[in-house]
C-alpha cells in the first residue's frame, strides 16, 4: 500500500511520519520500496512497527 493509505489506516497524522521512519532505518529493506516516485510499504511492516491498523 502507499504511505498515504497506510497513514490513514493506522491513524497517523500524515505520510511524512513514514518517510522519516525510512530515513531513520526503521523499516527493513524488503518492507518498503519506491515505485515511480511513490513509497510503498507492506502491511506486515506497518503491523510490526505500529501494531494493528486503527481503521479497516
Amino acid at each position: 500500500m502507499t504511505f498515504q493509505e497506510a497513514a490513514k489506516l493506522w491513524g497517523l497524522a500524515d505520510a511524512s511520519i513514514l518517510r522519516n521512519a525510512v530515513r531513520r532505518g526503521r523499516f527493513r529493506p524488503d518492507e518498503v520500496r519506491k515505485s515511480a516516485g511513490t513509497w510503498l510499504v507492506t502491511r506486515a511492516a506497518m503491523e510490526r512497527l505500529y501494531g494493528p491498523a486503527k481503521k479497516s
